[in-house]
C-alpha cells in the first residue's frame, strides 16, 4: 500500500471515529433529555388539560433543558422577562463522564484526531440547538459542549502520552516543586469536597420535612411527572454542593437580591417552590459559625500531613512555595465553580442566585493556604532540627527531644558490664 493511500485511509478512519464519538457523546445525551421531557409532558397532559404540550413544544422545551447544562438559558415568561439560567451541573457531569467513555473507546493517538472529535461534537451540538426555541437562548451550549469535549480529549491525550509536544517539553522543564504542589492541591480539593458533601448530608437530615412538603405540593401529575421532577432536581444537586462549599468556607451564598445564607448570618426571603430549596438553612449557627471555617484549615492540614514525605524531600522555601501555589490553585478552582453555580431563576430579585464569588475565593486561599503552609513548616525536618537546638526539652514532644544524654548513660552501662566480664 502506497504512503498516500495509507494517509487517506488514516484520515478516513479519523473522520468516521470522530463523527461516531460526536453523535454518541452529544447526540445520545440530548436525545435522552428530549425523550424524558416529552414523556413528562404527555403524562402531565393526561391528568391536566392545561398542561398539554404539542410534540414541537416538548421538543423545544427538552432542547432548552439540555442547553441549561452547558450555558444555555430558558425564558420563563415573556410578560415579566423571567429567565432560568442556573446551570444543571448534574447534566454537565453526566455529559463529561459519557464523553470520557466515548473518547477512551475511540483511542485518539494524536492531537489532530482529538481536534476532529471536538469539531464533530460541536457540529452535533449545533444541530441539536436548531431544534430549540427561537432566539439565541440555547446557542451558548455549543460553546459549552466544545469546551467540555476539548477538556476531556486533552486530559485523555495527556494521560495516554500523546499530548502537544511544546506542552510536553515545558512539563519536562518544570520546577521540581510543581509536582508536589499539584499533589497538595489534589489532596486539599478532596478534603474540601468531602467536607462539602458532609454539609449537604447534614442539610438533608435537617430539612427533609420542608423538602417533603414542597415535593408533595408539586407532585400531583402521576408517576412519570414525579420522576421528571426528581430528575430535574438531581441535576441541581452538584450546584447545591458548591453552595455548601461556599457556606462552609464562611462566605455564604444568596438566593435572591438582598439574601445571605452563611454560617453566622441568615437573611432569607421568598424563594421559588423548588423542593431542593427546602434544604436552605433557616437560622444561623450563632457563635459556632465564626469558628466553622477552621474545619477547612484542619482538612488542609490533614491533606498536607498525608503528603509530608513529598514535602520533606524539598527545602523549606520550596515546600512553602508548593503550599502557596496549591492554595492558589484550589482558590481559583473554587472560584470558577462558584461562577458556574450562579445564575438566575426568575425576574427581578431572583436574577442574583449563587455563591459570593470574590469573598469565597479570598477565604479559600487564606484558610487552605494556612493549613497547607503550617503543616509544611511543622512537619519539615528543618523545623524539627531547629526545635531540638533552640527550645528546652521540657516543652518538646518526645519524638523531638534530644537523646544524647540517655544514649551516653546507656553506653556507660555497657562499658561497666564489659569490664566486669
Amino acid at each position: 500500500m502506497s504512503l498516500a493511500r495509507q494517509r487517506a485511509t488514516s484520515l478516513a478512519s479519523w473522520a468516521l471515529w470522530s463523527l461516531r464519538v460526536g453523535i454518541e457523546s452529544v447526540g445520545l445525551v440530548w436525545l435522552v433529555v428530549v425523550l424524558a421531557t416529552i414523556a413528562v409532558s404527555k403524562a402531565a397532559s393526561s391528568l391536566n388539560a392545561a398542561a398539554i404540550l404539542s410534540a414541537g413544544d416538548a421538543l423545544h422545551t427538552g432542547t432548552a433543558l439540555w442547553s441549561l447544562g452547558f450555558g444555555g438559558t430558558i425564558t420563563l415568561s415573556s410578560e415579566d422577562d423571567g429567565v432560568l439560567s442556573l446551570p444543571l451541573l448534574g447534566l454537565t457531569l453526566v455529559q463529561a463522564g459519557w464523553t470520557w467513555f466515548c473518547v477512551r473507546r475511540a483511542h485518539p493517538s494524536r492531537p489532530a484526531a482529538g481536534a476532529a472529535i471536538v469539531v464533530a461534537a460541536t457540529v452535533v451540538a449545533v444541530l441539536a440547538c436548531l431544534t430549540g426555541p427561537a432566539g439565541l437562548d440555547t446557542w451558548p451550549a455549543v460553546i459549552g459542549i466544545a469546551l467540555l469535549t476539548g477538556a476531556v480529549v486533552a486530559v485523555h491525550l495527556l494521560r495516554a502520552g500523546h499530548g502537544w509536544p511544546p506542552l510536553n517539553r515545558w512539563w519536562d522543564r518544570r520546577p521540581h516543586w510543581l509536582g508536589p504542589s499539584l499533589s497538595l492541591a489534589y489532596g486539599a480539593t478532596r478534603a474540601l469536597s468531602l467536607l462539602s458533601l458532609l454539609v449537604v448530608v447534614v442539610a438533608v437530615f435537617a430539612g427533609v420535612g420542608r423538602v417533603s412538603v414542597l415535593h408533595d405540593s408539586l407532585a400531583r401529575n402521576g408517576f412519570v411527572a414525579v420522576a421528571g421532577l426528581i430528575l430535574l432536581q438531581a441535576g441541581w444537586v452538584p450546584t447545591m454542593v458548591i453552595w455548601a462549599c461556599s457556606w462552609l468556607i464562611g462566605a455564604g451564598f444568596s438566593v435572591g437580591t438582598g439574601t445571605v445564607f452563611a454560617p453566622d448570618r441568615v437573611v432569607a426571603g421568598p424563594v421559588p417552590r423548588l423542593p431542593l430549596l427546602g434544604l436552605l438553612p433557616s437560622t444561623p449557627l450563632s457563635s459556632v459559625g465564626l469558628w466553622l471555617p477552621l474545619v477547612v484549615t484542619a482538612g488542609a492540614m490533614v491533606a498536607a500531613w498525608r503528603r509530608r514525605a513529598v514535602l520533606n524531600a524539598l527545602r523549606m522555601r520550596y515546600a512553602l512555595s508548593a503550599a502557596g501555589l496549591a492554595a492558589l490553585l484550589v482558590a481559583g478552582g473554587v472560584g470558577l465553580l462558584c461562577l458556574v453555580a450562579s445564575g438566575s431563576v426568575g425576574p427581578d430579585r431572583m436574577t442574583t442566585v449563587g455563591p459570593l464569588v470574590l469573598y469565597t475565593v479570598i477565604l479559600v486561599f487564606v484558610e487552605v493556604g494556612v493549613g497547607l503552609a503550617s503543616m509544611a513548616v511543622l512537619a519539615h525536618p528543618y523545623a524539627r532540627t531547629w526545635a531540638r537546638n533552640t527550645l528546652p526539652e521540657s516543652v518538646l514532644p518526645t519524638a523531638y527531644r534530644r537523646h544524647d544524654a540517655r544514649e551516653g548513660a546507656v553506653g556507660e552501662e555497657v562499658d561497666e558490664r564489659d569490664g566486669e566480664a
